[in-house]
């Protein structure tokens, strides 16, 4: 019996040892890639126009966009490979949901798919689309995440819907294709399929469908990468909550990098964000639309990196459904941020950072990733400190 487990163990291993060799002779390339980012933060949003609902000063650990993920390729005759990838959010810390998730989160981009050289690339799955992918050009902070990003004044509507804007968040359910680029120019389109599309049913039946998509075109020449994204989210329910169909999300955003020297990078975004209700009556609006405009900058001298932004969100423009035009006035604010990296090397890397939110007197913006949650009316302001590890 001993002998037999011996055996078996022993074909196990040989078959393990051989794993690798049977993989570079198929051309199978297979990746275990991850981030563990953390930070330790001080926060608060005080300043509401009703003040029992400011959060003083708290001190907290953030989890900053970690992950952990495996991604193979696999070559195959007349130029074409097969992809997959699996990204989920790991988590370094208890907090945001952490306790009943364990230690893994949410899936981030997760998908199978085929790459034909010289033409582009199709993906099945959970995928960035172009307006999430084009929030991050005029923010330099790792991964455009947490509360150094500036990606704040592009995301939000100042609280002025029910629930908050999608277009930084992922398409689920996805036909993706991403095309090389010939002679500079790239484009993108993303297709997310209406899998809660409802019955015909009655004159009070929902009726919804769901479908989305998003479109994203990329120009690199020289100093210069230009980029353009629109997306459409039907029958999402952003604006008041309703479960009836016609709702529409649309975002237009347009972004630049602009490599001043092999030092220094300078960048911008606009969003001009719109949301409809066609259906909506009495005081429920009907359209919701702002704009927002940021500036970034980022130097870099040898393991030292600096770089910040500065963003402005416009007052909402909207009407209700009993045909009057509602109150924007004083929706808008202001985000500002510093940031300092210094890099031990291409894996580790420490960071500190400033970063505030001026909100005016209805305004609710947050910050777009690690939010404080503040009230109408609050600024919101915060420093910390943490380290970055990649491999």
């Amino acid at each position: 019996m001993k002998k037999s487990i011996a055996m078996m163990a022993g074909g196990a291993m040989a078959m393990l040892a051989a794993m690798p060799a049977a993989q570079a002779q198929s051309g199978l390339q297979t990746t275990l890639y991850g981030i563990a980012n953390a930070q330790f933060e001080y926060v608060d949003a005080t300043g509401a126009a009703t003040p029992a609902q400011d959060k003083p000063g708290r001190y907290r650990i953030s989890n900053v966009s970690s992950e952990l993920g495996i991604k193979a390729s696999l070559p195959l005759p007349n130029g074409i490979t097969g992809l997959v990838q699996y990204t989920t959010g790991i988590s370094v810390d208890n907090a945001n949901g952490s306790t009943s998730a364990g230690m893994f989160g949410s899936a981030k981009d997760v998908f199978v798919g085929i790459s034909f050289a010289d033409v582009g690339t199709i993906k099945l799955g959970r995928m960035t689309a172009a307006a999430r992918w084009n929030s991050g050009t005029a923010d330099f902070s790792p991964m455009g995440a947490g509360l150094q990003d500036n990606q704040g004044m592009l995301s939000g509507n100042s609280g002025q819907s029910v629930t908050g804007p999608q277009f930084n968040s992922r398409f689920d359910n996805t036909l993706g294709f991403e095309s090389v680029r010939y002679k500079g120019l790239s484009a993108r389109a993303y297709f997310s399929a209406n899998e809660n599309k409802s019955a015909a049913g009655t004159a009070n039946s929902p009726h919804l469908n769901d479908i989305s998509y998003s479109l994203g075109l990329q120009y690199v020449s020289g100093p210069f990468d230009l980029r353009l994204s629109h997306e459409v989210r039907n029958d999402k329910g952003t604006l008041n909550g309703t479960t009836d169909r016609n709702t529409r999300d649309r975002d237009l955003r347009f972004g630049m990098r602009y490599a001043l020297s092999t030092a220094t990078t300078l960048a911008l975004g606009y969003d001009r964000m719109n949301m409809s209700d066609p259906k909506a009556t009495g005081t429920a609006k009907t359209r919701l639309s702002k704009t927002g405009v940021v500036l970034g900058a980022k130097h870099v001298a040898g393991a030292h990196v600096v770089y910040g932004g500065y963003g402005v969100g416009s007052d909402v423009k909207c009407s209700f459904g009993n045909g009057s035009t509602c109150n924007g006035a004083d929706t808008g604010a202001r985000n500002a941020v510093i940031a300092y990296q210094y890099v031990f090397d291409k894996q580790l890397l420490a960071e500190t950072f400033v970063a505030m939110i001026k909100n005016e007197a209805r305004a609710r913006y947050d910050f777009d990733a690690g939010g404080v949650g503040p009230a109408v009316g609050s600024d919101s302001r915060a420093v910390g400190a943490g380290l970055r590890y990649a491999f």
